[in-house]
Order: C-alpha cells, then sequence, then structure tokens
C-alpha cells in the first residue's frame, strides 16, 4: 500500500544523520558536570579562590587548590544571583579526638556529626545518639542494654549496646515488665490507631498479649487473638501434610463415559 516503508531502510535513513550528531556531540558538547565556575569567595584555609563543582548531589563550593586543600562548602544564590555560602550548623558538642566543634554535615544517608577539623581530624558520630532505656537485652546476649535508636529513613528501633556481636533488634518500646505467660524480663508496649496502646511479649513461641486502658477515651476495636509465630508455622505444615495425605488415600470418585 502507500506509505509504507520497510522498517530496515528507515532506521537507515534515520540512523546516519544521528550518527554524525553523536560524533560532533562527544567532540563539541560541554561537560557541565566537570566544569569548574569561578567565584569572587576566597578559601579561608589555604587563601586559593573558590569554584562552583557539580557533584553527586548538586552544585557546591570547593577550593581551586584540590586535592591539596579538600574546604568544600554547601551554598545559596541570592535573588541578585550572588553566591553565599551556607556554613555548617554546630551543636555545642567538641570533638572527644581533637577538641574542635562538631558540625552537622550531609552524607549519603542523610545527616551526621562530623568535626570542624576535617581532613586532619576525621571524627564522625551519629546524629541521633543511642538513648539507654534500662532494659537488659534479655532475649539477644543477656549483657547488653537496649538502645533506643534511630534508622536512616528516621523510624525508632531498639537494639542492644552489644551490637554487632549481639544483633536483637525490637521495632517497639520496651518496658522492664516480665511476661505474665512465660515469665521473660521485658515485654513491649506500642500505640496503635485501630486498637490503641497495646503490650505484647517478642519472645518466640509465647504470643501473649494485653490492650492497655490508658483512659484517653478513644473508641477502640478489641484485640484479636495472637497466636504464637512458631505455633502457626508448625500448625501449617502439620495442616498441608495431613491434606495431602489425605489425598493420596482418599477413594477416587468415578467418572462417567
Amino acid at each position: 500500500e502507500e506509505g509504507e516503508e520497510h522498517y530496515v531502510d528507515a532506521l537507515r535513513r534515520f540512523w546516519g544523520p544521528f550518527a554524525k550528531d553523536l560524533e560532533q556531540a562527544e567532540v563539541q558538547m560541554r561537560d557541565v558536570k566537570r566544569e569548574e565556575r569561578p567565584t569572587d569567595l576566597v578559601c579561608e584555609k589555604c587563601g586559593q579562590p573558590m569554584v562552583i563543582k557539580w557533584g553527586r548531589r548538586g552544585e557546591f563550593l570547593a577550593c581551586r587548590g584540590y586535592p591539596e586543600c579538600k574546604n568544600t562548602k554547601n551554598f545559596r544564590r541570592a535573588d541578585d544571583g550572588t553566591i553565599r555560602p551556607v556554613e555548617p550548623e554546630t551543636t555545642g558538642e567538641m570533638c572527644e579526638q581533637c577538641g574542635r566543634p562538631m558540625q552537622v554535615r550531609f552524607g549519603r544517608y542523610g545527616k551526621f556529626l562530623g568535626c570542624s577539623g576535617y581532613p586532619e581530624c576525621k571524627n564522625m558520630q551519629p546524629l541521633h545518639k543511642p538513648v539507654p532505656t534500662g532494659v537488659r537485652c534479655l532475649l539477644g546476649c543477656g549483657e547488653g542494654e537496649l538502645m533506643e535508636r534511630r534508622s536512616r529513613r528516621g523510624k525508632l528501633f531498639y537494639s542492644c549496646s552489644r551490637y554487632p556481636a549481639c544483633q536483637f533488634v525490637a521495632w517497639d518500646r520496651p518496658l522492664p515488665e516480665a511476661c505474665p505467660r512465660c515469665g521473660t524480663g521485658f515485654v513491649t508496649e506500642k500505640l496503635t490507631k485501630r486498637y490503641g496502646t497495646v503490650r505484647r511479649c517478642v519472645k518466640e513461641g509465647c504470643g501473649w498479649q494485653e490492650q492497655i486502658d490508658t483512659g484517653d477515651g478513644g473508641d477502640y476495636a478489641p484485640l484479636p487473638e495472637r497466636r504464637a509465630a512458631a505455633q502457626v508455622r508448625g500448625r501449617g505444615r502439620a495442616g498441608g501434610r495431613e491434606a495431602a495425605a489425605a489425598r493420596r488415600h482418599s477413594p477416587r470418585r468415578a467418572t462417567s463415559s
């Protein structure tokens, strides 16, 4: 029919000019990410000019004397286009290695504390330091203390102070109260929208839980029965084997011809 064209001819007609454009682009196109744009700012560490570079998280200020001087800064542009450096936030905490102030810095996984003496001092600390809970890690090593920590995404969790030697983790707040069913030395507590405040035992095979009346007047749903995880898995395997055996030994139905 009129207007049809073989796909090979169409590709050949397209690729010829396109390949020439690619060759020209490799030679003539600017590599913006490798360019250094000069500024009027001066590095306070070595006195050389500061330039604008492009990194993984966008533009930043860097000393032109790199790699001898590794001074870098974030910056903002004013309404008139002026470059204004953003000074790192300080916390009032001092570096325990060199005594200089610690600053809030940004890394691949978010904010962290770094020594202001970097790169001479490379001390780094998490922005949110672990908080003791006063509860022993009885379901882990039995020696450490459960510490409140914050994940990279800001979610609270509780792990042993002897990490990484002990890798026990709980997502709900531990309380120093013995489980009334199995006697484990602590239970966890969680505030939910549907059931209100719920306390549970996290020991495998126990399954104890309790809905706490905090007197807040909330209309919460009754707490459903909770089965121990080990029992549920065991019943599932046993039930599957029994069902398979029943199918094997059951008489086959006669089929009508």
